[in-house]
Parts: C-alpha cells; structure tokens; sequence
C-alpha cells in the first residue's frame, strides 16, 4: 500500500543521476488498499469472535489462566507469527494481527502483569510489550502491520520511561520520555541516507523506516491524547505513585517551561542551518523563521507540548516525511487554541496576549520590509513609495469603516437601554463554556407550539411574536405578527431570529465575568428592554422573584493567581459558607477521653 511507503521520493530520481549508489527496496506495488484491509479485517472478527467464545464457554476461565493459559497464549503468537511471516496478504495478515494480539494478551496476564498496582509490574509489562511490537514488525511482510506495531511500540516505550520517571517525581514536567523517543528518530533520520546507499540494508532501511515513523506518529497522538494532563501517572484511577510530589518542586515546572522553549528554538535554528546550507532559503526567509521560531518559543514557554512538536516537525521538514509534518502542524494549532480555552487568565489578559503577538508579527515584517526596501533598485523607489500610501489610504478607510459600524451598533443598543420597556421573558438556562468569550449562558425560551409550528413554514431570517406583559412585567408569548406595530394594549412586539436552526429572543446566549457561572445558576427570566418600534436587547438575568442578578465583585483584571488560588467568587462564596456550616459542628464535639 503506498499510503505505507516509506522509500523516499527522491530516491529513483537521485539513482538515474548516479547521486547514490546501491539499489533501494522495491515499491510496496502489492500491498492491499485500506478498504481491502477493513473488510479483510471484518470478515476474521466474524470468524474468530465467535470461535472464541464458544471455546470460552466450552473449556472454563481455567483453560485460559494459569500455565493452560501461557501455553495457549504461546501458541497463539506462533500461529499469529506464522501468518504474519506468510505475506502482504490482507485475509492472511489480519488473522494474524488478531492472533498476536490475542496471545500478547494472555502472555501478559498470566505472568501477573495484568494487575498494574505497581511499578515493577508496569514496568515489565511495558518492555515485554514492546518486545512483542519489535518482534511483529520483524516477521510482517506488510507495512501496514509494521505501521500498527510501531504505534503500540511507541506508547509501550513511552510508559515505561514516564513509570521510571515517577521514581524522581521532578523529572516528570520536564517530559524527558517524549524528548527521547524524538531525539531517538533524529537519529534514525541522520543515518537515512547511509542505510540506504548500502545495498545489503535497503530491505531492512524499508521495514524499519515504517516502524520508525509511526512509532513517532504514535508520541504524537499521545501528545494529543494530554498525556501529562489526565491520570497517566494515577492508572485507572488507582495508583498514587507520586501524590503530593509537587509541593517543593516549582522550580522543575519553570525549567520544564524553559526546556520547551529552548527546544522550539533549536528546532527553529536547525530548519534555518540546514535550509540554508541548502540554497532553499531567499533573502529575508531566515529572519522570518527566526521570528516566527521566536514566538513559538512564547508560546511553548506556557504550552509544554509544543517543544516535542517542533523538534519532530522540523526532523519531517528536513527528511521529506509531509505527512508526519502536517500533522505536527494541525496538532500544534489545536494545542495553541487548547491552551487559551483551558487558561484561567482574565478575557482582559488573553486579549492582550494576542494582541501583543500580533504586534510582534506585525513589527517583524514591517522591520523586514524597511531591511529589503534598503537595498532595492533605485529606480523603483517612486513605484513602491506609491504602493505604500495606497495600502496606508485602505488600512485607514477600513478602520474608519469598521469602528464606524461599530460605533452605529452601540449607540442603538444604547438607545434601547436607556428608553426601552423592561420585560422579563422565562427562560431555560444551560452552562456550557465560549472557547473565545469566557463563560456564558446559553438561553431557551418557552413558545406555544401554535407559534413554533407556524415558525416553520417562515423562510426569513427574522419574525416578530405578540407578548402579554403582566403587572409583574412578565412577558408571554401570544401569537405570531406579520407587522411589529400589531401590540395592544399591555401587550410588546418581540423580535425572533433564527440562530444556528433555533428561533431565539435576540440572542441565544448571556455572558458573564469568568468564574461566576454558580452565581447566575438561579436565573429564571431574562431581563429585557424593548422599544415599540419592535427592537429588543437583554441587559440581564433575573430570579425568580424579579430581582436582577448582578455580578459579583471582584479585584482587578491583572490580580491573576494561578492554580488552585485563582478560585472564582462563587466559589469561594461557597466555601465561605461550608467553613460557617462545619465549624459550629466541630465546636460542639465533645473531646476524646
């Protein structure tokens, strides 16, 4: 299968020139296509599933524990081994992937390793795994089965190395096991172009480079997976190997930080040596690559991973393997937007990070622009002087258009809070979280099913409904309006739009400072305002008896703590009043004797 191909492109090109010598393996021309491979896949799951548990039934627990159970799980890898030896074909090695995985299976559970309450165990489970992975890969003739094993072998080795981190708990922010495995590959990658110009190890270069590469694909999805971030070190929720271990050891978090930083920066410089060494690079292309380098390291300093993806993006740039590189690429920007959703900083404090960002960006290039513009031809300084008051002339009409419309919106809104009727309107409120704009409430409103079904035969984006307003200043919806001067007496015109397929009182959703979600829980209405012209704005949230829930206080935006001192309000509001509710209980105990 080509998708598993790991013979470089350049290599039967370089081989014409006469630019190496020896012969590379041949092309995987016969190895099957992915859908060949599921419905290979399919159809020995529905053979051997059944198989199984007849013979599970059959024969008793006791046929697959114990020495019955090793001699079977054995027997298992050599039938698994047999078929994986036999040849790409898809039947063939599925069943034989299945086998060997089988017998892994009962290997390792009847050894004892099975129960992983320990770290000895952990640990000989972990090599035992991954020798099984070596040792697939080896009898396989298909890549796409070395591709499997290498993945299993990646997250085997990188286990282990995090298990024998625990030992020395401040070893484990530096993420010293991924860092490993990856300067492992660097290694691999450098001897490449040895391996391959030696004829007797083309084969073995092929079968390898598979193995290699996704066992590095594997160090990434496990990156993605949040490996430092979930339980890895409390497996299934029941070992704590290392409970407590960061009190006293801040300074590993900080060097962790630097580490990261520093190796988004050595990846940045090695991409620049080597592409320059190579003729790639134009005249301002290593400085902007410095620069972009420069505020990934920012960035890695905050964002652990991202030093592990820039050195294993800048190994696949310079060995050719894109894949490998677009994915380092799609998962640095999911870490990136992972990092400003799970910050606890103020909305204040990210704005201003990205801005400042930008402005970096954005001196950066003018900076380069000025240093090309310094040694441009002479003659097309008038042409290019031109082009620029041009592009300064747009930039200001577009900001001059923009806060403009801007401006026009807030000066309505104002208008509609400072003379509009206030209603209250019920509402069902839910608390999900805006990745880009803090905490909010998503809002629900109650329709008569006489209005939502004649709502689904309007096409237009907007309508209007007739609402009764109570002495209490409660809103119900009556009926649809085709115009909004329709209201009666005692009665308001609202406007409806529809919002991602919903129909919505003009908008679906109530933003609140950070951390004060418990505090607006009890919200029943919404507080609206609404002028007769038919135009509506919610300024807040109500109770249940009317009363509008304000925000509650809080220090300046930039009185930012980390951890678990950055509590919210309501939280600590909450434990305020657990602290009033336990102390009067632990007064009244009487003493021991």
């Amino acid at each position: 299968m080509k998708y598993f191909s790991s013979q470089p492109h350049w290599w039967p090109a370089a081989r014409q020139q006469g630019l190496v010598q020896g012969d590379a393996a041949p092309v995987d021309a016969h190895e099957p296509s992915v859908l060949v491979i599921v419905m290979a896949m399919l159809g020995v799951l529905v053979c051997m599933v059944p198989l199984l548990a007849f013979a599970f039934l059959g024969l008793g627990e006791e046929m697959f524990l114990g020495h019955g159970g090793m001699v079977l799980g054995l027997l298992a890898l050599a039938g698994g081994g047999a078929l994986l030896r036999s040849g790409p074909q898809a039947f063939a090695g599925c069943a034989g992937l299945v086998l060997w995985l089988l017998g892994e299976a009962l290997v390792l559970i009847n050894l004892g390793v099975d129960y992983l309450d320990s770290r000895p165990h952990l640990l000989m489970a972990c090599v035992l795994l991954a020798a099984l992975k070596v040792l697939g890969a080896w009898l396989s003739a298909a890549r796409w089965i070395q591709a499997i094993m290498g993945v299993a072998w990646a997250v085997a080795a990188l286990v282990f190395f995090m298990v024998l981190q625990s030992w020395l708990p401040w070893l484990l922010p530096l993420q010293l096991d991924s860092l490993l495995l990856v300067a492992l590959w660097w290694l691999w990658l450098r001897a490449e172009p040895a391996r391959l110009a030696r004829p007797r190890q083309g084969s073995a270069q092929t079968r390898w480079a598979v193995f290699a590469d996704a066992a590095i694909v594997g160090v990434l999805l496990l990156i993605a997976k949040g490996s430092y971030g979930n339980d890895w070190l409390d497996v299934q929720g029941q070992m704590r190997w290392s409970q407590g271990w960061e009190e006293g050891w801040s300074w590993a978090f900080v060097a962790a930080r630097w580490l990261s930083a520093a190796e988004v920066l050595l990846a940045t410089a090695l991409l620049v040596r080597t592409w320059r060494g190579r003729g790639l690079l134009q005249a301002r292309m290593p400085a902007l690559l410095m620069l972009v380098g420069a505020l990934l390291a920012v960035c890695a300093w905050f964002r652990l991973d991202l030093g592990a993806i820039a050195l294993i993006a800048a190994a696949a740039l310079l060995a050719g393997r894109w894949r490998i590189a677009l994915l380092c690429a799609l998962l640095g920007l999911v870490m990136l937007s992972q990092f400003y959703y799970e910050s606890h900083w103020p909305l204040a404090i990210k704005g201003v990070g990205v801005a400042a960002l930008g402005a970096v960006l954005l001196a950066g290039l003018w900076a380069l622009r000025q240093r090309t513009a310094a040694v441009a031809v002479p003659q097309a300084a008038q042409p290019q002087t031109r082009s620029n008051k041009a592009q300064l002339a747009w930039m200001l009409a577009s900001a001059v258009l923009v806060f403009g419309a801007v401006n026009w919106d807030v000066r309505g809104k104002e208008q509609v809070i400072a003379h509009g009727q206030r209603i209250l309107v019920p509402l069902i409120p839910v608390d999900p979280r805006s990745l880009m704009q803090g905490d909010y409430m998503a809002l629900r409103f109650d329709l008569p099913p006489a209005v939502r079904e004649g709502l689904e035969n309007i096409t237009s984006p907007t309508a209007y409904v007739r609402a009764a307003v109570d002495a209490q200043g409660i809103a119900t919806v009556q009926a649809l309006v085709t115009d909004h001067k329709q209201a009666g007496a005692g009665e308001v015109i609202l406007p409806l739009k529809r919002l991602k397929g919903q129909w919505v009182l003009v908008t679906d959703a109530y933003f609140f400072p950070e951390g004060q979600g418990t505090h607006f829980e009890s919200g029943k209405y919404g507080d609206f305002r609404v002028l007769p012209d038919g135009r509506a704005l919610l300024v807040g949230l109500a109770d249940a008896e009317g009363k509008v829930i304000e925000p509650l206080p809080g220090g300046p935006i930039w009185s930012w703590k980390s951890g678990a001192d950055a509590a919210s309000p309501s939280e600590r509001a909450a434990e305020e009043q657990t602290e009033a509710a336990v102390e009067p209980a632990e007064g009244a105990k009487e003493p021991r004797p």
